[in-house]
């Protein structure tokens, strides 16, 4: 269990109690732009129905960095454990008038609750999946900006995957209006989804996934059970990137 001492401790409550936390500049202007560029290269010539590019880290040294960037995995590893794990990296492309528009909450309801039962607000939810997005755009409502209901991950019920959603203790969705360069974190169980995007313009988001070690890992999308990162990659990280990609020191 997590401790005052933390230097997170304020977020660590915040990410507890509501759900989510939105680490401010977390990217610069010119890692802003890299990224960016990057992702925008990875849909050359995909149709516009996708959607999802990925695994971003074998697209370049940014997108290494972003696996283990510092005070956001520094966050992630104290409110998963330090086990923690990639669960996919992927680049994210919302054009006009689409989104993940359905409410949902990421792979599975991991508590469900029966009717009327709650968990004791004194006892803290594991956490076992944690989605970051580091936003690449001041992210309007016109854009499409994430939305959450907060402290939604205890509820513990199963959503219908609908555009419409119920208050949770009185609270309603939040819009997150981000800046470029912010990066929200927020745990899976928590209801959310990405609202359509209403502009002309395209919303370009990198977004990584980490999971508790025992959690499957949904790295490719086309081959996931056969995938492993690239051996050349691995030998160039250091043991934290190297576990937080799959692997450990004892195969070395």
């Amino acid at each position: 269990m997590q401790t005052t001492a933390s230097r997170y401790a304020n977020e660590l409550e915040q990410i507890h109690k509501d759900g989510y936390v939105l680490f401010r500049n977390v990217l610069n202007q010119d890692q802003i732009s890299e990224v960016k560029a990057g992702i925008q290269q990875a849909f050359d010539g995909k149709g516009q129905e996708v959607m999802l590019q990925g695994p971003m880290f074998e697209k370049g040294g940014i997108f290494e960095t972003l696996v283990d960037f510092p005070g956001v995995v520094d966050f992630i590893e104290e409110v998963i454990g330090p086990d923690v794990q990639l669960s996919s990296m992927n680049g994210m492309r919302t054009l006009k008038d689409t989104g993940v528009s359905k409410w949902h909450v990421d792979e599975a309801l991991f508590f469900p609750l029966p009717e009327g039962l709650e968990i004791d607000e004194r006892i803290p939810m594991p956490v076992y999946l944690v989605n970051a997005l580091y936003y690449l755009d001041d992210i309007t409502e016109d854009l499409g900006p994430t939305q959450v209901v907060p402290g939604s991950h205890r509820a513990g019920k199963r959503l219908n995957f609908s555009e419409d959603i119920d208050l949770y203790k009185g609270r309603e969705p939040v819009s997150v209006l981000a800046k470029a360069g912010d990066c929200l974190v927020f745990n899976s169980q928590v209801w959310h989804r990405g609202a359509p995007n209403r502009s002309d313009s395209p919303r370009f988001v990198q977004q990584i996934i980490y999971r508790q070690k025992f959690i499957v890992p949904h790295m490719s999308h086309d081959n996931n059970a056969a995938y492993r990162a690239p051996m050349e990659l691995i030998q160039r990280s250091d043991a934290r990137r190297r576990r937080l990609l799959g692997y450990n020191d004892q195969i070395f």
